[in-house]
């Protein structure tokens, strides 16, 4: 391994270390894993680089043997904020102890710099080239493609110097004609701004570059200054929406809009379908390849409650213990299907990014999950294994769909992430396995994302797996 090599893979762990303080560690297991910092994180993110695993590969050595590198954004408990923060914060003579986040000061300095240098009306325009600029991977910029796209009014005089450029307060000099920004987070704002222009996805090129955790959380704080009342409707726009986890953001286009069910399939709507499958049959509904020897009753011997789906007590808690086939065919019997991996996740993120249907922030009194069984935070693998081996976790179950009211995506689902995960229609045939989204009451919160996925067999069933349908509009 060369030293250009190694270096080349921290790209990835780079993007996740934007403009807040974080720690990278090449140990197992990290020595801040369960400090009060990080018991305040629900994103905290393990990454293996693909380049490292390619070079390791090659050279025989097994991948697993190697330890981890793992990239955790820390928050100071103590409201000091990062060195950015506290310079910002000192240039606008912000007061008070606990400084406002990131996004706020940066927002308040680029806004007043563009001011005093008379540039106000400009500044739709510097949005949109900053910021498109870096979704195409751009921080680089000559003198003359600032005034070819941007006007001379950037430059005083006329004159095409780093003196005289009008926002050099945010950029430094790269060699003689050019600039460069001095920190990331006075672009990731002008890109977050540009992502919040409902025109924006369709101009993202296929292959922009990942965009950091920053933008997405600029992008979701941003959101919330503006004045918009969510939807209740539970239906999905086409468009264009921001998935994946922390560490691999990407925009995906959804092509259709849908209609999602307000709450999972409970066990009342699955037991008329069975009503109509005892009576008519079920090949009219079923997968053109389920196999024959399954029939669509729910698999009793896995359930946790034997009496589950005979107790009128459990009509309106998820219907659980039936596997993909029995979705797929309950959906067709409402005249409905499954929904895509990529429209389950837009549907609770919504256009803002979010880490949780309700928003960025940790709420164990409305979702159902390990750490609201427990009563106490489950960061580490080895925290929720402990309450597991203690028998604290024994009687986790589902509970009823509409049990937590605050649990809502911002187009009015419920229940999206928690209390049973979720089967999708994406299906990895050569696997024969299907993605389940959300969560359920057995993982713990950090677990429960708007991004978290798993793969279930087709074939399988859980306790702690659940559906819900979309109906396609137009």
């Amino acid at each position: 391994m060369t030293l250009r090599g190694f270096l080349e893979l921290f790209t990835e762990p780079a993007q996740v270390l934007s403009a807040e303080s974080a720690v990278v560690t090449s140990s197992r297991v990290s020595f801040l894993e369960d400090s009060p910092q990080v018991r305040r994180l629900p994103d905290g993110t393990a990454i293996v680089s693909e380049k490292l695993i390619q070079q390791l590969h090659a050279q025989g050595v097994n991948p697993p043997h190697v330890p981890r590198f793992s990239a955790l954004r820390l928050q100071d408990p103590t409201g000091a904020g990062t060195p950015l923060e506290r310079r910002l914060a000192r240039e606008l003579e912000l007061d008070g102890a606990d400084l406002p986040h990131l996004a706020e000061p940066a927002w308040q300095h680029m806004a007043r710099v563009t001011a005093s240098a008379d540039l106000t009306e400009v500044l739709p325009s510097i949005i949109s080239y900053f910021g498109a600029a870096f979704l195409q991977g751009r921080t680089t910029f000559t003198f003359v493609d600032l005034v070819n796209d941007l006007g001379i009014s950037l430059f005083e005089g006329g004159r095409l110097t780093y003196d005289t450029f009008r926002l050099k307060e945010f950029f430094r000099p790269v060699e003689s004609s050019g600039v460069a920004f001095l920190h990331s987070a006075y672009q990731e704002p002008l890109a977050a701004e540009h992502l919040r222009d409902p025109g924006s996805g369709e101009s993202i090129p296929k292959t922009a570059p990942r965009l950091t955790e920053q933008v997405r959380e600029f992008l979701y704080r941003g959101s919330r200054q503006v004045s918009r009342v969510p939807t209740d409707d539970c239906v999905l726009p086409s468009g264009t929406y921001l998935v994946g986890p922390s560490h691999h953001l990407m925009y995906r286009r959804v092509e259709r809009p849908v209609r999602f069910d307000r709450f999972p399939v409970t066990v009342g709507r699955y037991n008329r379908f069975l009503e109509a499958v005892r009576q008519y049959g079920s090949q009219q509904w079923d997968h053109p390849d389920k196999p024959a020897e399954f029939s669509h009753e729910p698999w009793k011997e896995r359930l946790k409650i034997q009496e589950y789906f005979t107790d009128p007590a459990y009509e309106n808690h998820p219907a659980i213990c039936v596997n993909y086939w029995s979705a797929y065919a309950f959906a067709r019997f409402e005249g409905k299907r499954l929904p895509t991996s990529l429209e389950w996740e837009a549907a609770a993120r919504g256009d803002d990014g979010r880490l949780f249907p309700w928003g960025d922030e940790i709420d164990l009194d409305i979702v159902s999950c390990a750490d609201s069984w427990s009563g106490r935070p489950l960061i580490t693998y080895e925290a929720w294994r402990e309450d597991l081996d203690r028998g604290r976790l024994s009687q986790t179950m589902p509970g009823p769909v509409d049990a937590h009211p605050g649990n809502v995506s911002p187009f009015g689902v419920r229940e999206m992430v928690g209390n049973v995960w979720e089967i999708t229609g994406t299906v990895l045939e050569d696997l024969n396995e299907v993605v389940i989204c959300g969560g359920s009451y057995d993982n713990p919160h950090r677990a429960l994302q708007t991004s978290s996925k798993g793969l279930a067999q087709r074939r399988g069933c859980s306790n702690a797996v659940g559906f819900r349908c979309v109906e396609e509009l137009g």
